[in-house]
């Protein structure tokens, strides 16, 4: 074998024999007895390997116990191993590199003797431990790099970092396939060549590569260092988010899954988001295009949705089967307890699953498969016993509940409960028939990323394996090159494919899928903290050479959550995100959704900050030193510019209060000689006035750098402060003056602008409904004449009876309805609210009222959930319009007599999201 030396030398104090293999580029050499030597790069003579920590160079797994190699011998083309206290022999191909000896080839030849379930191919404790990439399974530092690289798909490769760093090579032998044919590569080369190298391997060995024209890599394309939106549009949804994108700077945005896919499985297109199907969906992202912003897939592609074709009316059989168990004896259609032979303790519904982590709830996981029929069930039982499914739905999902004979097989089927599906056995046939639907919309849609999430939901036997293999048979039928190729796991093997990674999701809703999933923290993360923890997930993609991120991160309003009222995202918290993003010239990706967007009112000064960094990052104006600061957890900093001044980042510390509370919100930190702060409002617009010894030089900037007005008053300064950051210089004053100067501050709020149009004020009625004053019915608690509803109505269906109304919007901006109802039922029922123009569906923000736990009492109601909703439920916002707002109301769940149907009083339009809803705070503003 040309390169490849095979030597066996005598060694003087051992009664046995080396084994040397090397290349042009190294030397390794194993003792007799299994345990490596020496690994020396031969253009440097550097010894890369850790003798004292070294172990056997090999092992494998018999009937569950681990054997080390216990002996090497050279063999033609290739070394056999023995083990101890096995029989197991196993013979290794070795060949280099033919090209320039870059890398050898270890290869599962054969094996004899008894055959083991796992094997190590390979195990080293390199020397150098600078920087160990965990996915590449390399060791580096800026001279020489030590790396395995799996050659094959039936090998996985990991490494580990630290004092006691490894970097080893593994492979099993089911399920998938089998122990043959496993390979991985050693390399040994100068850490500036190692991206050639591994490039050249890859195409060598056949590996998932992802390359523009040039032969470029995605990874190191200039499109993985832009910041991008994961936000769901439709077609009638482009113009916003290409204004939004504008003011945020962003040309990248990942499209939901949930937005442009009906059913994951068939992958069949939402018509509600894109009513022109795949041809809709193309245009979409052409429009886009057009505008020079970049469209990404999010999709799920091992797994699918229990309501999609694949699990009802008859689920297939080619599910991963995470449990199994038989019935016990005959049964019929309706019993609720159903007996198996078999232990169930690792079902969920034992108690001992309670104490487990189940993603999206236990609910979605307690679930049998027989036959043609899914039964639902509430528990495992009897105590002690627990061979029983109790409490029993059954024909859950759509399937006929059926009689099943004893014997019947009982499989639980592995559950993803992000999207509540079942995960694909991709040892069938089921992945390649759906990806390629996945494929077809990918291909036409015209898409140039992908995300596929719930990488993680695949077989566990071999889970890196089939994280890798969903991934790389979905690449190889999509036809674009490069692509940037992202999801929630990133293996080894996968390494050549990814473009960029690191995405954590975000704070909120990682924090609601631990409460969900059973594992709630004990105290509640902060948002800084939340950053902290995304910054070392990049890291440790760097690590591994790949492009990180810092996202997905939320964008979201002030809001109920699980229980709590969570602040919205503030200016502070965006900006220390983007510090960071600055100091590791790191893109962002940002989270949201267009209601939520318009429901913030600082929404328009954080796309501001976005905008400024993103700008400032990707020109590469400020230095590694400037920036090293902020890679400190904790250290919060401002982006400065003033006048012609380069800009900088100042450190800053957040206030507790302003003016005695958080209205306005701020930071302060020392500028020049003397202090500045950063200031905005919370909710609204309003003024802040300071006391001050001197206003001298006292001077006020924008984001920009541009000087804002400074109003000096008796004794002090005003200034005015909104959703855009306002920064306000103070040459005289410590940065502890400056905030004992703010917190005895008077804070100014502009009132909120609150209109009320009474029930009585209805243009026009049309169909079934009615004002109570023609009908005879009137209401004690009624702030004047009811609108009520005379037929039978249901949301199900969208009917065409209402009250017209309008009202004059005095100024542009985010409004939030309110309406006053009561419901003589005291059960959830509702109106819908229908701008004029639009198509009456009584779905999604059409819906007023709905909040199940009224006493039959008059309430305060934005938008409720039903049954278990408390007044008021949700805001609901709209953007609107300076000038006339036309809309009609229509009864949307009522009875057929008027008498004890559901009645309106008042709708009610304010312009601060923040305001609560009540009598007292909304009925001066009636019109007398």
């Amino acid at each position: 074998l040309a390169g490849l030396s095979l030597v066996a030398a005598a060694a003087a104090a051992l009664a046995a024999q080396e084994v040397t293999l090397s290349t042009a580029a190294f030397r390794l050499v194993v003792g007799a007895d299994g345990r490596p030597r020496h690994l020396v790069d031969a253009a440097s003579g550097r010894e890369c390997l850790d003798g004292d920590r070294q172990g056997p160079l090999a092992a494998v797994v018999v009937d569950g116990t681990s054997a080390p190699l216990a002996s090497v011998v050279a063999v033609d083309g290739g070394v056999e191993m023995g083990f101890a206290g096995v029989d197991t022999r196993l013979t290794l191909g070795v060949e280099p590199d033919p090209v320039a000896g870059r890398w050898l080839r270890f290869a599962v030849r054969g094996i004899a003797g008894r055959r083991p379930e796992r094997v190590t191919i390979l195990s080293l404790s390199p020397a150098i431990r600078e920087a160990v990439g965990t996915r590449l399974c390399a060791a580096y530092d800026r001279e020489t790099l030590v790396g395995l690289m799996a050659a094959t798909p039936s090998t996985q490769c990991v490494g580990r970092g630290g004092a006691r760093a490894t970097l080893t090579a593994l492979t099993q032998d089911a399920p998938g396939p089998r122990l043959e044919g496993a390979a991985v590569a050693l390399v040994v080369c100068p850490t500036a060549a190692f991206e050639a190298v591994a490039q050249a391997a890859a195409h060598a060995f056949g590996l998932p590569v992802n390359e523009d024209a040039e032969g470029r890599p995605a990874k190191a394309t200039a499109a993985v260092r832009g910041s991008y939106w994961f936000m769901a549009f439709g077609e009638a949804d482009v113009d916003r988010l290409i204004e939004y994108s504008r003011q945020a700077g962003l040309r990248q945005v990942l499209l939901p899954s949930g937005a442009w896919c009906e059913s994951v499985g068939h992958y069949t297109i939402n018509k509600a988001c894109f009513p022109g199907g795949l041809d809709g969906l193309r245009q979409s992202v052409e429009r886009l295009n057009a505008a020079g912003i970049m469209v990404g897939m999010h999709c799920f592609a091992s797994k699918i949705g229990k309501r999609d074709a694949y699990v009802t009316p008859v689920p297939d059989r080619r599910f991963w089967r995470r449990f199994t168990a038989v019935l016990a004896e005959d049964v019929d259609a309706t019993q609720t307890t159903l007996r198996v032979r078999g232990d169930l303790s690792e079902w969920a519904g034992h108690p001992r699953s309670a104490d487990q982590y189940w993603e999206g709830g236990i609910a979605k996981h307690r679930e049998v498969v027989l036959g043609d029929e899914i039964v639902r069930y509430e528990s495992i039982g009897p105590e002690g016993v627990w061979d029983r499914f109790e409490g029993c739905s059954r024909g859950a999902w759509g399937t006929a509940a059926s009689a099943h004979a004893a014997e019947t097989p009982a499989w639980h089927y592995g559950v993803d409960g992000c999207i509540n599906g079942y995960i694909i056995d991709q040892e069938t046939t089921l992945l390649d028939e759906a990806q390629a639907r996945l494929a077809e919309v990918f291909n036409a849609g015209g898409f140039e990323m992908v995300y596929f999430d719930g990488g993680e939901d695949v077989d566990r036997r071999r889970y890196h394996h089939y994280i890798t293999n969903f991934q790389a048979r979905a690449m190889a039928r999509f036809t674009r090159r490069p692509i940037l190729h992202m999801g929630t796991a990133m293996t080894h093997h996968l390494w050549h494919s990814f473009a960029r990674s690191a995405t954590v999701d975000t704070y909120l809703n990682t924090l609601s899928g631990a409460i969900v999933g059973g594992k709630p923290p004990a105290t509640w993360p902060t948002v800084r903290e939340h950053i902290d923890r995304s910054v070392r997930y990049l890291l440790s993609v760097r690590a591994d050479r790949v492009p990180g991120e810092l996202g997905w991160f939320g964008l979201w309003p002030a809001r109920d959550f699980h229980g709590q009222r969570v602040d919205g995202l503030q200016l502070d918290e965006m900006e220390y995100l983007l510090c960071r993003s600055l100091a590791y010239d790191a893109p962002i990706s940002l989270q949201t959704d267009f209601r939520s967007l318009d429901e913030h009112s600082l929404t328009p000064g954080l796309l501001a900050l976005v905008r400024s960094y993103e700008a400032l990052r990707l020109s590469g104006a400020m230095t590694g030193a400037e920036l090293a600061p902020w890679r400190e957890p904790g250290r919060d900093g401002i982006l400065l510019r003033d006048g012609e001044a380069p800009p900088r980042l100042v450190a800053v510390t957040p206030l507790a209060a302003v003016g005695g509370g958080r209205a306005v919100r701020g930071t302060v930190g020392a500028y020049g000689s003397g202090a500045l702060a950063s200031l905005w409002h919370s909710h609204r617009r309003g003024a802040v006035t300071l006391d001050l010894a001197s206003a001298a030089g006292v001077r006020a900037l924008d984001l920009e750098g541009r000087p804002l007005p400074v109003l000096e008053v008796a004794g002090g300064v005003r200034i005015e402060v909104g959703a855009h950051r306002v920064v306000l210089v103070c040459p005289g004053l410590s940065p502890a003056g400056l905030q004992a100067a703010l917190a005895a501050a008077r804070v100014a709020t502009e009132p909120p602008v609150v209109l009320v149009v009474p029930a009585a004020a209805a243009r026009r009625l049309q169909g079934s409904v009615a004002l109570g004053s023609s009908l005879g019915l009137t209401d004690p608690g009624a702030w004047g004449d009811v609108l009520v509803g005379t037929a039978a109505a249901d949301f199900v269906k969208a009917n065409d009876w209402y009250a017209e109304y309008s009202v004059d919007i005095p100024h542009d901006g985010l409004w939030t309805i309110w309406s006053r109802q009561r419901y003589p039922s005291g059960t959830d029922q509702s109106f819908a609210l229908v701008p004029e123009g639009e198509a009456a569906t009584f779905q999604g923000r059409q819906v007023l009222g709905n909040c199940g736990r009224n006493d039959a009492a008059w309430h305060w109601a934005g938008q409720g959930g039903g049954s278990t909703t408390v007044p008021p439920g949700r805001r609901l916002t709209m953007p609107l319009r300076r000038g006339r707002f036309a809309f009609r109301i229509h009864p949307r769940e009522c009875g057929a007599a008027a008498a004890t149907n559901p009645r309106l009083d008042a709708i009610v339009f304010v312009d601060d999201a923040q305001l609560e809803p009540s009598d007292e705070a909304l009925r001066p503003a009636l019109a007398p």
